[in-house]
């Protein structure tokens, strides 16, 4: 993969992290910087944790490769003819503090395999989603209208296509919920050439972080409650549990023998899991599951 490519990636995710650090106080400006190498890649790993705005935030880029594609990776189906692989990508995921602020997750990637006649085959991925506590419809409506305006762009059919996968991909199927109010999930795209298709990500990368800070400036202060913050945490085991039994990503990262430490960086700061939901909190899951059961997705 050129250093063309990884330029593209790095850019990414110089831009999101930022971003990010643009909301927090000057003292909690300085994330923690985790540049690593293993024996199938490297990345960098950038943390913010304890801030103002964010009990925990990581952009992650990495950079690997081998000679067997996982099946984790959900799309090449002759993974016995693949020779070799590469795939790079940034991860970003922020937990926020205040439990009206939503917790949001943006992913991008690309694959060059070759077969073991040296053919070579490229596709990207990625997609982002919004998994809001405590929902403000006009949040909701904002985060889908952008992403569609974005997507339009390139193509009017991505974007319905990218969020009925969105609604499909980030479910549990043990719970009979969605994870969030959805957003835009896709993969093994080609989209013109390879270079058109990095700016495609691109430009998603920068459509995630302008929508998700304009929702995070209106909610990071808002006021709220010890009960407010115990169904935060409730609610975050719902994320926990996706992203270690359903999520491809994380099963792709522990698959091809990658590096745990910053593929678990993503899991909540702090969770809860109470057997029986407390009745006085029972109101705001009546009140979420009903957002989460209706599609969300921009006429």
């Amino acid at each position: 993969m050129s250093k063309n490519t990884e330029k593209y990636f790095l850019n990414i995710q110089d831009q999101i992290l930022l971003s990010l650090l643009s909301l927090e106080s000057p003292k909690n400006r300085k994330p923690l910087v985790d540049n690593w190498k293993s024996n199938i890649g490297k990345g960098k790993t950038c943390v913010i944790e304890n801030g103002s705005v964010f009990e925990k935030a990581v952009v992650t880029f990495s950079s690997v490769s081998g000679k067997k594609l996982p099946s984790s990776s959900g799309i090449f189906k002759d993974s016995k003819k693949i020779k070799k692989f590469k795939a790079m990508g940034v991860s970003v995921i922020c937990h926020p503090k205040n439990p009206m602020a939503p917790t949001s997750h943006f992913n991008v990637r690309t694959f060059i395999v070759f077969d073991k006649k040296d053919k070579k085959s490229w596709w990207i991925g990625g997609g982002c989603d919004l998994t809001p506590f405590f929902p403000y419809k006009s949040d909701i409506t904002l985060w889908h209208k952008s992403l569609k305006s974005m997507f339009d762009s390139f193509n009017k059919s991505f974007y319905k296509k990218f969020a009925k996968e969105c609604d499909k991909y980030f479910f549990l199927p043990h719970r009979n919920e969605r994870r969030g109010v959805g957003g835009v999930f896709f993969d093994n795209l080609n989209y013109k050439t390879h270079e058109d298709s990095l700016h495609l990500l691109e430009c998603l990368g920068k459509e995630y972080t302008g929508t998700y800070c304009k929702i995070l400036q209106k909610r990071r202060k808002e006021k709220y409650s010890k009960k407010h913050r115990l169904f935060q945490q409730i609610r975050r085991g719902r994320y926990a549990e996706f992203n270690l039994l359903h999520d491809r990503g994380t099963k792709f990262g522990l698959d091809s023998g990658g590096r745990v430490k910053s593929i678990l960086s993503s899991m909540p700061p702090s969770t809860s899991w109470i057997y029986d939901m407390p009745k006085d909190l029972k109101r705001y899951e009546t009140r979420l599951l009903k957002i989460l059961d209706n599609t969300w997705v921009a006429n």
